[in-house]
């Protein structure tokens, strides 16, 4: 049996043709799944991507590919990233099927805290008609705290205050079963938190980024607002990988 090489090159637009097969012409897109000249295809991106990349150039359009486009309700896109002010308007909405039914799942985004209350700072708030926390990731800032609930619960991760100083750290979360655990700009915030078992149940309508629910859809709160800006926010259906997380804490935004 011959030796597989790995060492060749196909170069832009180029193609190269199966080995016993010459009526079948191998690509890179279709070796690698993305074109060799394609720059929306960054190095080291997996094969089982996100279901939802957004970059806030100037829209809040879905580069997954999925077509999970976001409904951005005020803020400001003008700078290349979404930036939320401190009210009770402000937000970002994506298709509920997004989340809806996940088991395990990751979050990532850069996040930036641009106005300081002593009160809660929410990223994501998931609600259905029976519970609107349903799946809930924020920041207190009370108590140096970041907490995420699952059904109506909470549970706190170790105390950090590095988000209070008004500049972007990559922020990962992730949910394995009945543990989540939290990344920031990398590192591991502690060990990980219990939260409840079970898909996540969200009704449409009732996925949201930098506002509170307390009803599907309603009742924010500025108190409860981010209160800053979000870049390069990702959701995958699985729990990341160590080294992915490291990449994403060393990407530009």
């Amino acid at each position: 049996m011959g030796t597989w090489h790995s060492s060749f090159l196909i170069p832009p637009g180029g193609s190269m043709r199966a080995l016993g097969i010459p009526s079948l012409v191998l690509t890179a897109t279709m070796l690698f799944g993305c074109s060799s000249d394609d720059p929306a295809a960054p190095s080291g991106t997996p094969a089982d991507g996100p279901l939802v990349y957004l970059t806030f150039a100037g829209n809040a359009n879905d580069q997954s590919g999925n077509g999970n486009h976001g409904t951005v309700v005020g803020g400001s896109m003008a700078t290349g990233a979404l930036v939320l002010g401190n009210n009770a308007t402000d937000r970002l909405s994506l298709p509920s099927t997004v989340m809806d039914g996940l088991g395990n799942f990751t979050f990532s985004a850069w996040l930036r805290m641009d106005t300081f209350r002593n009160e809660n700072h929410e990223v994501i708030s998931g609600a259905n008609a029976a519970q609107d926390n349903a799946l809930i990731f924020w920041y207190r800032e009370q108590t140096d705290e970041w907490l995420v609930g699952i059904n109506n619960g909470s549970s706190a991760f170790a105390t950090n205050a590095s988000i209070e100083d008004g500049e972007w750290h990559q922020v990962v979360l992730t949910r394995s079963g009945t543990t989540a655990h939290l990344y920031l700009d990398g590192t591991a915030l502690g060990g990980g938190v219990s939260v409840a078992a079970g898909a996540l149940d969200i009704d449409p309508t009732g996925l949201i980024f930098g506002q509170d629910q307390d009803v599907v859809n309603g009742d924010f709160a500025a108190n409860e607002s981010w209160a800053g800006a979000m870049d390069n926010l990702r959701i995958y259906d699985r729990v990341v990988s160590a080294a992915e997380i490291q990449t994403l804490a060393a990407e530009a935004h």
